[in-house]
């Protein structure tokens, strides 16, 4: 077959073309630190790549569900701690009014600081994060309790119901988040009730009563280590989400960054034979058209 010059030339064109292409290619990824920059670049490697990806979304999702699970409960904690301190105040009343020889006035003025411990402990059952009770069990835009009438320290029905909060943190993994206030301060305010009475009454408070403040205090105690159990859970399960973060973050370089030392090795190598392409070339085609090609 006869080689024409017409041949030569196209040979030489679709060489060069060859080289340029290879050397932005390299020069696109050096400048981008990335090796996959569209799907043709290795197909298989782009479809691990977006499963990574997704998987460190998924993973960043539980980690938010662990932050706000790990407020929820800390708050609620916190509220349940003032409740301890509010009960225990109630308890050195109680014991203070135990003696039979206080005189009425001082009873009086004993019951006024019981009915001012209720209202505050009805406060702090209403603690909130964001919009939400944290006691109401489902019903977060309601209040556990609605606060006594003047003159009274018994508290009204709990408000709220038994649900307990779930939070997603893990694939297969979720932890309740809540205690509700029937259950952790509902003795408390019976306790409470039952003092104010016997101090309206005007008589000793009863050792009774002081077993009653106990029991509401220990029901505070038992929310609190409830919600202790809860949070070292949660430490847990954000320490396993940070490895897996980890893992899938390293994964995802593997598969989608450059080894930046390699690519800037090659990029040298095809900047010298594209170069050398040129000046081989040059002697085939026209100066002029070597010229546009520089």
């Amino acid at each position: 077959m006869r080689i024409t010059n017409r041949m030569l030339h196209d040979r030489a064109l679709a060489n060069l073309g060859r080289n340029l292409e290879a050397l932005a290619r390299v020069q696109e990824q050096v400048s981008t630190t990335k090796r996959l920059l569209r799907p043709s670049d290795s197909p298989i490697d782009v479809r691990l790549a977006v499963k990574a990806s997704d998987a460190k979304a998924e993973i960043a999702q539980y980690q938010r569900n662990v932050a706000a699970a790990t407020r929820a409960t800390s708050a609620a904690d916190t509220a349940l701690g003032s409740a301890g301190d509010l009960v225990q105040r109630a308890r050195e009343l109680a014991i203070q009014a135990a003696n039979g020889t206080l005189s009425a006035q001082d009873r009086q003025s004993i019951a006024l600081e019981v009915e001012e411990l209720t209202r505050q402990l009805v406060g702090t059952a209403a603690a909130r994060i964001g919009d939400g009770y944290l006691f109401s069990g489902y019903m977060t835009d309601t209040a556990p309790y609605a606060p006594p009438p003047p003159g009274s320290a018994a508290v009204g029905p709990y408000l709220g119901d038994s649900g307990t909060i779930l939070i997603r943190v893990g694939p297969t993994a979720q932890i309740g988040v809540n205690v509700t206030a029937d259950a952790v301060f509902g003795p408390a305010f019976a306790a409470l009730g039952q003092l104010h009475a016997e101090l309206i009454g005007g008589g000793p408070v009863s050792g009774a009563t002081i077993a009653l403040l106990d029991g509401g205090q220990n029901a505070l105690l038992t929310g609190r280590s409830v919600l202790g159990a809860r949070q070292n859970r949660l430490e847990a399960e954000a320490g396993t989400l940070e490895e897996l973060t980890l893992a899938s973050q390293r994964l995802l370089s593997e598969l989608v960054d450059v080894d930046l030392t390699e690519a800037i090795t090659e990029l040298a190598q095809r900047e010298a034979v594209y170069q050398a392409a040129l000046e081989v070339n040059a002697r085939i085609l026209q100066p002029s058209l070597i010229d546009r090609l520089r």
